[in-house]
């Protein structure tokens, strides 16, 4: 069965703004360092981080599931703002899954307002879904919290720049 999960989450800042942040081939540091009480690394292991067939690993913190991932960039459209990523190896995967994306979209609302848009699909047998609900909330919630964290870095660097 196909499960498909999506979360909107609005920011005060251009959605221009925002996709230098999500199309920056530096995000898996800024991810790292959002979600730090969850995330150990996340790291460039093929290709420049930057555009398609790139591929990262991602490695949680003892305790924190799904463990250890690999995960392939399959669609980077900087004209419609949107990052399609694919598990590739490890992770859900290893849990049984047979599919599992995640998508980010940054979509225009105002000059200075935009929506981080996030959907996550999965696929997995029904008997199996029941047992792992529990581990798709909290994914679902730690992008919420990167969604948020992202925001908090824009308004940050916002700060810092009418500082200087």
């Amino acid at each position: 069965m196909r499960y498909e999960f999506m979360n909107e989450i609005e920011v005060d800042a251009s959605a221009d703004e925002v996709w230098a942040i999500y199309s920056d081939p530096n995000f898996c540091k800024l991810v790292v360092q959002i979600l730090s009480g969850i995330l150990e690394s996340k790291d460039v292991v093929e290709g420049d981080g930057r555009n398609v067939r790139s591929i990262l690993r991602v490695v949680f913190l003892p305790g924190h599931v799904p463990g250890m991932y690999k995960e392939k960039f399959v669609t980077i459209d900087n004209e419609k703002r949107l990052k399609e990523i694919q598990m590739i190896e490890g992770g859900y995967l290893e849990m049984r899954f047979t599919f599992c994306m995640l998508s980010f979209e940054i979509l225009a609302k105002e000059s200075n307002l935009c929506v981080i848009k996030t959907v996550t699909k999965y696929e997995i047998s029904d008997e199996l879904a029941t047992g792992v609900t529990a581990h798709l909330n909290n994914s679902l919630d730690t992008l919420v919290t990167l969604a948020r964290g992202v925001s908090g870095h824009i308004s940050q660097q916002k700060t810092g720049s009418i500082a200087n």
